[in-house]
Order: C-alpha cells, then sequence, then structure tokens
C-alpha cells in the first residue's frame, strides 16, 4: 500500500489481480470526515472494465453527514442548497487487497475527486497527501506508526443495541495489563485480527491486554505515512468485522466508562531525506537527544497541540479521557521518555529516534490525525522554533496553567481550530470551515439531550 510505488500498466494490474484471486466483488470506499470508511460493492466485471480508473460516483452527502447518517444543516460544502451532487471515488490500486476470510471479494481505498477532476479539498485522505506534497518539497519524507486501544464486550453490536448499550460486559473481567494468562484466554479473536491484517499487509508488531477490563493494544509497524493511516483504516475496520462474527462488538471509543482506562490512538513519527533515507531525527554524536531537525519538528508539535486540538479529539466523549492522570497527554508539554506529556522524545543515535504525540484518541480520523502531526512539525522546521524546556516529573500538575492546557471541550477545540492560521495554511480554509461546521453540529446534538446522569441526579430532588 506504498502510494510511491509505480504501475506501469494499471489495466493488465486489474486483470491478472482478478484472475488470479478469482475476485468477483470489489469493496470500494474511502475514509469520510469521522474516519468511516464508506464505499460500495461493485462487480468485478465493472472494475476492470472502467472503474478501476475512472472511479465511482457517489453522493457528496459522504461529506454531508454526521456520524449516525444525519444530515448536517447550513454545511457551506453541500445540502438541499445544492441538490447533493456527486463525488468521484477514485481507487488507489497499491491498496488493492483480497479481503480475507470472504472469498472472491477484494477491497481498494480511494482518493475522492470533484466533478471537475481535482481532488476534494475536504476528503481526509487528500488533506493528509496535501500535507505530505510539502513535506516533499521540503525534502522530507515523514515515517509514521499507530498503536491503537480498544475494547471488546461480549454480544453482537445489534445485540447490544436492543439493550440500548447498557449492561455492557467486556470479553474478560478485571484489569490484567501484560498478562500473559489472560492473553491466552482471547488469543482465538486477537490472533486472528493479527493474522488477517498480515494478509492485507497492515503487521502487527505487537499486542497485549490493556489496563481495562476487555481492553487491548495493538502496534502497527512503521511504514510512510498513507500507508500508515490506510493501515489504521483498514485495522479498525478489520478488528470490528472479526468481532461481530465471534458474536462480539469492538469499540474504539475514547472513554467506555469512568472508571477505565480510556483507549488511545498515539502516533509515532520521524522524517527521512527525500533523496537517500537518512533518518534525520537520529543523533548519533549525543544518542540522549533528539538531533536539530527532530527538535524543531517536536516544538512545532508542541506549539501546535492546541490548534489541532479538535482533529486529535473529535468528539464530546474524546475529552473524558484527558483529564488528568489518565495515561494521556492533556498540556502542550514534552519531555524525554515521559508519558505523562503530550509529546514523547524518544531519542537515539540511528532510525529509531522518533517522537510520540499521546493526545490522540482511538476515536479519531487517522487521515487528520496524521496530517495535523505533520503540519504541526513541519511548522516547527519552518519556522526554527525550540521546545520549551522539558518536562521531567507529573506533566499533569500542568494542567492548572491556562497557557499549557490543551482545550477541555470540543466546542472550545473547535473554535480555536476555526481560527488557526496553522490549520489553514495547511489544510485550507475551506476544510477548515467544513470540519468545524461538522465539529459544531456534534456540540449542538450533546447540548439538547438529556442525559441518564442529569436525570438521576435531578429528576426527585428538584
Amino acid at each position: 500500500m506504498n502510494d510511491e510505488v509505480l504501475i506501469e500498466d494499471p489495466k493488465r494490474y486489474v486483470e491478472e489481480f482478478v484472475a488470479e484471486h478469482g475476485i468477483k466483488v470489489i469493496k470500494i470506499g474511502a475514509p469520510d470526515i469521522d474516519g468511516l470508511w464508506r464505499g460500495k460493492r461493485l462487480s468485478a466485471q465493472y472494475f476492470v472494465e472502467s472503474a478501476f480508473e475512472a472511479g465511482t460516483n457517489i453522493c457528496n452527502i459522504l461529506f454531508g453527514w454526521d456520524i449516525q447518517d444525519t444530515s448536517i444543516p447550513n454545511l457551506t460544502f453541500t445540502g438541499w442548497h445544492s441538490g447533493y451532487p456527486d463525488v468521484n471515488l477514485r481507487p488507489d490500486l497499491t491498496t488493492l487487497r483480497p479481503v480475507p476470510g470472504e472469498p472472491g471479494v477484494a477491497s481498494v481505498i480511494c482518493d475522492v475527486y470533484q466533478p471537475d477532476g481535482t481532488l476534494l479539498a475536504l476528503s481526509p485522505r487528500g488533506v493528509l497527501r496535501r500535507v505530505l506534497d510539502r513535506a516533499k518539497t521540503l525534502g522530507f519524507d515523514p515515517v509514521c506508526a499507530y498503536e491503537f486501544e480498544f475494547y471488546l464486550f461480549e454480544g453482537t453490536p445489534r445485540e447490544l443495541a436492543r439493550r440500548d448499550w447498557r449492561d455492557l460486559e467486556p470479553i474478560s473481567n478485571g484489569n490484567h495489563t501484560y498478562n500473559m494468562y489472560r492473553d491466552s484466554g482471547t488469543e482465538y479473536v486477537i490472533g486472528l485480527i493479527r493474522d488477517r491484517l498480515a494478509e492485507q499487509g497492515v503487521f502487527i508488531e505487537a499486542s497485549n491486554s490493556e489496563h481495562g477490563a476487555g481492553q487491548f493494544e495493538v502496534n502497527i509497524h512503521y511504514g510512510d505515512t498513507l500507508r500508515a493511516a490506510d493501515s489504521a483504516l483498514i485495522l479498525k475496520h478489520t478488528v470490528k468485522e472479526i468481532a461481530a462474527a465471534h458474536g462480539l462488538t469492538a469499540s474504539f471509543m475514547a472513554k467506555i466508562r469512568p472508571d477505565q482506562a480510556g483507549s488511545s490512538g498515539h502516533v509515532h513519527q520521524s522524517l527521512v531525506g527525500v533523496e537517500d533515507g537518512d533518518p534525520l531525527f537520529a543523533n548519533p554524536v549525543n544518542p540522549l537527544e533528539l538531533s536539530e531537525i527532530g527538535h524543531a519538528y517536536l516544538a512545532g508539535l508542541v506549539a501546535g497541540a492546541r490548534d489541532f486540538t479538535a482533529l486529535y479529539l473529535p468528539t464530546i466523549n474524546s475529552y473524558k479521557r484527558v483529564e488528568g492522570g489518565q495515561w494521556a497527554g492533556s498540556s502542550a508539554t514534552w519531555g524525554l521518555d515521559n508519558r505523562t506529556v503530550a509529546i514523547r522524545s524518544i531519542p537515539s543515535a540511528g532510525p529509531a529516534a522518533r517522537v510520540e504525540n499521546r493526545v490522540p484518541g482511538a476515536d479519531a480520523n487517522p487521515y487528520l490525525v496524521l496530517a495535523a502531526n505533520i503540519a504541526a512539525g513541519l511548522s516547527g522546521i519552518e519556522q526554527n522554533l525550540t521546545p520549551p524546556p522539558a518536562v521531567t516529573g507529573n506533566a499533569y500538575e500542568q494542567d492548572g496553567d491556562e497557557a499549557l492546557r490543551l482545550p477541555h471541550s470540543l466546542e472550545a477545540a473547535t473554535e480555536v481550530f476555526a481560527e488557526s492560521a496553522l490549520a489553514k495554511e495547511y489544510f485550507g480554509e475551506d476544510f477548515v470551515q467544513h470540519f468545524a461546521e461538522t465539529r459544531r453540529w456534534e456540540v449542538r446534538q450533546f447540548q439538547k439531550t438529556v442525559t441518564e446522569w442529569e436525570t438521576a441526579r435531578y429528576l426527585e430532588h428538584i
């Protein structure tokens, strides 16, 4: 799934792929604003005849509704005022893969184009491509890796929906972090997830039980950034499919319960030279510090943490995960191998030198998270920024400092993002406006909802 691979004869490549794997149907889709993989199933014949190159059209409601498929009113991009015209799903053939467990089925990830043939500015994959193009003009190739946490619950999504998502029973009881014995009891699911992902070119370096009951962590092998985002998309999709097939429900929600650990989507990242592939964060002279470029990149991540909080924490629920002491970055801070800060510096003399952004949740859109990280890091290099002093102790004690504390709600983070000159420069004003409009809608939906907490607290006493 390397976007730099050149397929010299796409038509022949597709014909041979379909014949070799006995493909009858191809799942073709693109990530939406919330990171959901949306699209269609096409016949192999239609795909081979034209769709592999010309793509297939789909209603632009893809970027006009929320995560529950409710049409968002008053969007600038589309709505009843525009008649909801088509956009074009154009396959990236380097992502074409057979789907494990579904004989005769393949999948492909698409970029989204306007009818005039231009890349849709609002498409998350397009936003990431825009930032990567800028990195390349500066001589950099970003290298990234995701690590995800998620929960597995007994019962299929349909069964849990019938119970209004109450009385959730995790696949394992109690907290058993890194517990080898407990891991054996869930290997029938987690092991299958690793195997199915490997068949799709997504390699899991490690997996383990995490701090919450029924919570797991998986670490994806590093690679070029577009591949890292595509791998994250496939991972989430695969985990949910395998869980459902085993009578389970998988969730990447940031905070399932107040007494259980939140689920993160930490991002490891570094830069290599476009021409020579040299690791640019490596510091052979002083392996205990990042290189000069690495420090400038880190400084940009710290400086841009507030600007991009809405992308790292995109839902109402996201902010419950970063409420201090939750193993998640909640302030614009950094430190050397410190897991309480937002940006963890991991220096080395060689290619292992990198930084880790600990703010994003598992609920965030991987394409937008990676775009935000790289944009912030590049801005640090372009402006020759110097990072503030490193935090050597507990960064959660810094949360009282308003200058360092990240926006504490989706509403606040959205307004910071909407006014961000950094976001507009790297992502374009159209995307910034659109994303802000979708988050304001999300906030309004929550504000008019009567929660169980309110009923339990006020119904009798008031």
